[in-house]
């Protein structure tokens, strides 16, 4: 079977229905699950009682512009902080659906680079394929 390479570039993703991926530098799905160990007399048994997972972005900042997700995110998270936001994750063909809390996005940055915000979203629902 030959090698497939997959780039970040084959990365898109939604947020509340709007594209964003040509304003993100990066985008990375975590799902950490919560697993316990029982010893048994038959030796161990594994049990995952939860899974959590994490949305996080890096983005340049586009306040101001049309369509921008920072304003998107502001507005959501000080105006609507406990609706979830719905999210389609598509790395190379596959999508993965998710919801997340909203967030306030950083502000500012350092001269003379581009403005960039990191966000480490909350996912309230488990991601799965679409």
């Amino acid at each position: 079977m030959p090698t497939n390479i997959i780039t970040g570039r084959q990365i898109t993703f939604t947020i509340d229905g709007d594209v964003f991926d040509a304003q993100a530098t990066s985008a990375t799905l975590t799902i950490d699950s919560t697993i316990n160990t029982y010893q048994t007399l038959d030796g161990k048994a594994y049990y995952t009682t939860d899974s959590q997972g994490t949305f996080a972005v890096e983005m340049l900042q586009d306040f101001g512009a049309a369509g921008s997700l920072c304003e998107a995110l502001w507005n959501a998270a000080a105006t609507t902080p406990n609706d979830a936001l719905p999210v389609v994750l598509t790395v190379h063909d596959v999508a993965y659906a998710f919801s997340v809390q909203p967030i306030f996005p950083q502000l500012g940055g350092t001269a003379p680079d581009a403005l960039t915000a990191s966000l480490s979203f909350t996912c309230v629902t488990t991601p799965v394929l679409d």
